[in-house]
């Protein structure tokens, strides 16, 4: 039986801006939407990514700044 031949890609690094940026348009478009369900999972998502700023152990391995100086 042949083998499926995977590529594993790394994990996409961001820079702090545009992780910054992404929120804030999450938090933009949810803003335009009336109360309901889908403006709360944008909420959500918004209030996820602020969360993951203050994890230094993901923004080690997600951020291009730190990813950086990991080599060094």
């Amino acid at each position: 039986m042949p083998q499926a031949y995977r590529k594993i890609s790394s994990p996409r690094l961001y820079s702090m801006p545009e992780l910054i940026e992404m929120r804030r348009q999450v938090l933009r478009f949810a803003r335009s939407l009336p109360p309901g369900p889908e403006r709360n999972n944008l909420r959500q998502i918004a209030a996820s990514l602020r969360s993951l700023f203050r994890n230094k152990d993901w923004l080690d391995t997600h951020t291009v700044e730190v990813a950086r100086h990991s080599y060094h």
